[in-house]
């Protein structure tokens, strides 16, 4: 039989998170979206949350279904908050997994101090179309390593990020190279506001021709499994769908039982009771799916088909209850006085960030 229940560790982690989200980040949330950045204060508090550290620790503190429980909870607050938490775990998770000896030695140490630092798994490219084998950007053997030349993006928080987890095309195949920021020819783009997730300061980076030495793919010679990263990354993005819907969910309740419409509350209508129903039915289906693949990783199986099951089936249901959550206020749905229109907005655009973090 399988079992949801929170172990001790969880719940104590997840009641911190739930706690800085209500308190801290939720009322940052808005602003962020504003003014198009996340203060470095709120960077400061999801830092001391420790979850990306102990991804940077020994083996017994990285667990990827931990990790969807927090980015749930962060997501709640506001999506821009659990990726700016989920891109460097997802660059971490990749080297602490999959990387070689030397690698693990070099980079995990740079994540585990006391300030905000970031990196990103960089899969995604302006004209990906959710398809990982179509995929650009390439990777020529040299005398000395590797070339790199390729366009990705959007990327979260460049300007924190001080490496890259670069996906390109090798010899027929799909390899990962860990590229320095200050790398010759790494080329950083302006910030671009999007739709939803405004506060992300997404930019592409270009790797025009960027020489790399042989110690960076991913595992060296072995190299690396590109689908378990990308795994991770719809593990990782599930979580965070979740947590969006999760926050309209808990804020439409609430509304609907004290809107008089007609003499009566808006929940006591039975069209709006059921789809109530329907918004916790898909929620915690979404959760158990987001788990289950997070399990799988966690102990090391496939979890491909799992995990692609929890992201599409996240992104779809999502999407509906956000816009459930619109039409549910009505007229104030469309308000930047309720933060439903902004999570509309944020659920609508995480879907095109598909590969830059993980659990």
């Amino acid at each position: 039989m399988i079992s949801f229940e929170l172990t001790e560790e969880q719940r104590l982690a997840q009641t911190m998170a739930a706690q800085l989200a209500r308190s801290t980040l939720r009322p940052a949330a808005r602003d962020a979206d504003e003014h198009l950045a996340i203060p470095p204060s709120i960077l400061k508090e999801i830092w001391a949350t420790g979850i990306v550290q102990s991804q940077a620790g020994a083996e017994a503190t990285r667990s990827a279904t931990l990790n969807a429980i927090l980015l749930e909870e962060l997501a709640v607050a506001g999506a821009s908050f659990a990726i700016a938490a989920a891109a460097p775990i997802g660059f971490l998770s990749a080297i602490a997994s999959q990387g070689s000896d030397a690698q693990k030695k070099a980079l995990l140490p740079l994540f585990a101090g006391d300030s905000y630092q970031s990196a990103a798994v960089a899969i995604v490219e302006p004209d990906f179309a959710f398809d990982v084998s179509a995929i650009r950007t390439a990777a020529v053997k040299t005398t000395n390593g590797y070339r790199l030349s390729g366009i990705k993006g959007p990327v979260p928080l460049t300007r924190y990020c001080s490496h890259f987890l670069v996906v390109a095309r090798f010899e027929d195949r799909l390899q990962a190279f860990i590229v320095e920021r200050d790398a010759k020819g790494v080329i950083i783009g302006e910030k671009r506001p999007n739709i939803g997730l405004r506060a992300l300061e997404t930019a592409t980076v270009t790797f025009d021709n960027v020489e790399v030495s042989i110690g960076v793919r991913l595992g060296e010679f072995a190299g690396c499994d590109v689908q378990w990263i990308v795994d991770s990354a719809r593990t990782a993005f599930a979580a965070i769908m979740t947590g969006i819907s999760r926050a309209v969910m808990e804020f439409v309740i609430p509304y609907t039982k004290e809107r008089v419409v007609h003499g009566a509350a808006l929940a006591q209508k039975q069209v709006i009771a059921f789809r109530l129903a329907d918004m916790r039915i898909e929620t915690d289906a979404m959760r158990w799916m987001t788990w289950k693949a997070a399990a799988i990783l966690e102990k090391g199986g496939d979890a491909t088909r799992q995990a692609q099951l929890a992201c599409t089936y996240a992104r779809e249901q999502a999407m509906w209850i956000v816009d459930e959550g619109v039409q549910m206020l009505g007229g104030h749905g469309y308000l930047r006085d309720n933060p439903v229109e902004m999570w509309y907005r944020d659920a609508r655009t995480v879907s095109a960030l598909e590969g830059v973090v993980g659990v």
